[in-house]
């Protein structure tokens, strides 16, 4: 009787456990069916991110009950502080991170614990709470959402790696121009809402991204490989992290100088209308990648831009004093835009080395957290009179000079096309188009280019693919690793190519290739 019951019982367990293995697998088809139905979905993932910080970081709904912007500058330090440390954690273990980064279970770990601090951060204070509650209390409470919010979304972020890492470079400034499309649409739905409505919404914003980011699987479309793939960074990028540390240190002291000591709802008014300027911009920005011939000294020419008008920012506010409502959507404007054309950077770096995924990001963003810190620590300081309007003034206006200097000779518009190599956008290992039907079978533009150049100067087949290699940026070490070589051999390649091409680096060799691009369109 007893061994019935037990082979019964048995029986059930496994039964049971085929059903959830079922219901697994149906899951899994439903995703992947979802993703081929509708590939830009999971990428709006990172448009609830973007979302997110811009409410946050804004105040909007959630802070209209205080009198001044004290609690939002609170909140962004020690955020951004979480933000930081968890990056650079992420770069320092890569090899950890990139085992998990890409699952679901920690994608949706990372919502939950920001959905959990942002709770934390509506509702601990004494506007909600009640002067019942002490402040050491609330104070407890606020800061630990914040490092729960920061944690939790840099994990979000962190998913994005991989996922816009294994996009063609334009194609990834479409889908940032979209997420922030939908990041602005967000905005504006919220602050149309009864107010707890809007707050509930907030909460959830990063469960909602997550669960987007859910969809796609990690062993598609070359995500896998960017993740698992380690890369050396050149001094360029280590150049690179310095500008962008830079510029945002100058970004945030603007906004902060500002709007530091001024009601929440002055903040609010100069973000919905940057939040409308902003619309027509990424309009542009999609409309120019659909019409773009892969260029990549496009992405040089944003960040000089953006550069530029942070100057002219930088010098209404330093020298005629012009801290209006008009420069604080200005800031904010750029301060978006700017951010964008960084990521943008960073997924096309990843792209170009075909890995180094979770470092790249994770270094890009922690230096642009970092340099935000800094302002946020001056901005302070400044608040609370330590340091005096004069000074302040003369500190933006040195940082004023300092990035002109970066943007005309230490990071130009020549460093950033010498360090974002031209790319094959249209080749067959290429990962979706836009429009998500799947790029063309064909050798892109460049690949032609390429070949076309190698056919003009000689090259024989195994020079032809070393060519290859070199024009995307790979070291011989690595193509010595896909040809299976000796990187001697390679070494010996690379002279013969130099010599027929009759150029003496890499960069010299990229832009032969442009200029067979440009010429060929």
């Amino acid at each position: 009787m007893a061994i019935c019951e037990e082979n019964g019982a048995a029986q059930s367990q496994r039964a049971q456990s085929k059903t959830t293995a079922n219901m697994a697998e149906r899951f899994s088809d439903a995703l992947t069916s979802i993703d081929r139905q509708a590939p830009s979905l999971t990428y709006l993932g990172l448009g609830c991110w973007i979302a997110w910080n811009t409410i946050a970081f804004s105040g909007s709904f959630w802070l209209h009950e205080t009198e001044n912007s004290n609690i939002t500058e609170n909140l962004m330090l020690v955020h951004l502080l979480a933000c930081f440390v968890t990056l650079l954690l992420v770069a320092l273990f890569t090899d950890r991170f990139s085992k998990w980064a890409a699952k679901n279970r920690a994608t949706l770990l990372g919502g939950l614990v920001a959905a959990v601090g942002t709770f934390l951060i509506c509702n601990a204070r004494n506007e909600v709470m009640g002067a019942a509650v002490p402040h050491s209390l609330l104070t407890v409470l606020f800061n630990s959402g914040c490092v729960l919010s920061g944690i939790g979304t840099t994990m979000l972020f962190i998913r994005s790696a991989a996922l816009f890492g294994a996009l063609p470079p334009h194609r990834a400034l479409y889908r940032l121009a979209e997420c922030t499309l939908l990041s602005i649409a967000t905005y504006f739905i919220l602050n149309g809402c009864p107010q707890p409505i809007a707050v509930a919404a907030f909460i959830a914003l990063p469960v909602v991204g997550a669960a987007l980011f859910c969809i796609r699987r990690k062993d598609v479309r070359g995500e896998k490989q960017v993740l698992a793939t380690p890369v050396k960074l050149t001094p360029r990028f280590w150049v690179l992290l310095a500008s962008i540390g830079l510029c945002s240190t100058a970004l945030e002291l603007i906004r902060a100088y500002v709007l530091i000591s001024v009601p929440p709802t002055f903040a609010v008014g100069a973000n919905a209308v940057s939040q409308l300027i902003e619309i027509p911009l990424m309009i542009a920005i999609m409309a120019a990648v659909l019409l773009a011939r892969s260029r990549r000294d496009g992405f040089a020419k944003m960040y000089s831009i953006a550069a530029c008008a942070l100057t002219v920012l930088i010098v209404c506010i330093a020298m005629f004093s012009l801290n209006t409502p008009a420069v604080a959507s200005g800031a904010w404007v750029v301060c978006t835009c700017y951010n964008m054309v960084v990521w943008a950077m960073l997924y096309y770096l990843v792209y170009q080395w075909r890995g180094g995924a979770l470092r790249i990001v994770a270094l890009g963003n922690a230096a642009l957290a970092g340099g935000t810190l800094v302002a946020s620590l001056l901005a302070m300081a400044y608040q609370a009179s330590h340091i005096s309007d004069s000074v302040m003034k003369a500190i933006i206006a040195l940082i004023g000079v300092a990035v002109l200097v970066d943007v005309l000779f230490v990071f130009s518009e020549k460093q950033i096309n010498g360090m974002l190599l031209p790319v094959d956008e249209g080749s067959a290992d290429a990962a979706d188009d836009a429009s998500g039907a799947g790029a063309a079978r064909q050798p892109g533009r460049w690949k032609l280019a390429c070949e076309e150049v190698a056919r003009a100067a000689g090259l024989s087949a195994r020079e032809t693919e070393v060519f290859l290699g070199l024009a995307r940026g790979r070291t011989a070490q690595e193509i010595a690793d896909r040809e299976v070589v000796s990187i001697y051999t390679i070494r010996a390649h690379t002279r013969s190519i130099y010599a027929k091409l009759d150029v003496h680096s890499k960069k010299e060799l990229a832009a032969l290739v442009q200029k067979q691009v440009d010429q060929a369109g």
